[in-house]
């Protein structure tokens, strides 16, 4: 090999060496925004290099910031035992049940129908026309203790409206849910 020769590759070499210096030398701050970012990635691996040599529990914690999603991280600062399952979720709970109305309180003692009127002068008990709702009857009932009487139309210790009365049995509606009830007469 010549002389001649031998000196182009010794300043090849010193000439690579002298650019990879200069590169390694080069701040975050370059006014290229794609040589920046490039120029970036070798500080933060150069950082890394010289956080290894002195710390190396500081240079795990630069890798873990750098790949890991930051809930992970704090995780891993307060719990290392953390149990990691990959089993689905559990499904969650069943929708509570419709609320229904509360059983009837009432109980029946007795019903009179209001549709005999009393012939003014005549002193005759007759009876008038009837119009199959009810309209004319009233409905005994106990609450608890405390006599009630019902008519159609009639709310009911607050809740319960009278909807219909006929011979058998009377509909009432709780009016919190709107639902409708049956207290038969247990004739």
């Amino acid at each position: 090999m010549g002389t001649l020769r031998k000196y182009w590759i010794w300043l090849a070499l010193v000439l690579v060496g002298l650019a990879s210096w200069w590169v390694s030398g080069l701040d975050d701050e370059t006014p290229d925004k794609h040589v920046g970012q490039s120029t970036r990635n070798a500080t933060a691996t150069r950082k890394l290099g010289a956080s290894v040599q002195r710390d190396p529990a500081e240079a795990l914690a630069m890798i873990a910031k750098a790949f890991a999603p930051r809930q992970s991280i704090a995780k891993l600062h307060t719990d290392p035992f953390i149990v990691v399952s990959f089993e689905p979720p559990p499904p969650p709970p069943p929708a509570p049940p419709k609320p229904t109305a509360p059983p009837l309180n009432f109980k029946y003692l007795g019903v009179l129908n209001e549709d005999q009127e009393l012939r003014k002068g005549a002193g005759e008990i007759r009876t008038g026309e009837s119009t199959g709702q009810g309209a004319g009857r009233a409905v005994f009932l106990d609450s608890g203790g405390q006599m009630l009487i019902a008519h159609k139309g009639d709310t009911l210790i607050g809740q319960y409206k009278v909807l219909e009365i006929n011979d058998t049995n009377m509909q009432l509606e709780y009016l919190p849910l709107a639902e409708r009830q049956t207290l038969n007469f247990g004739r």
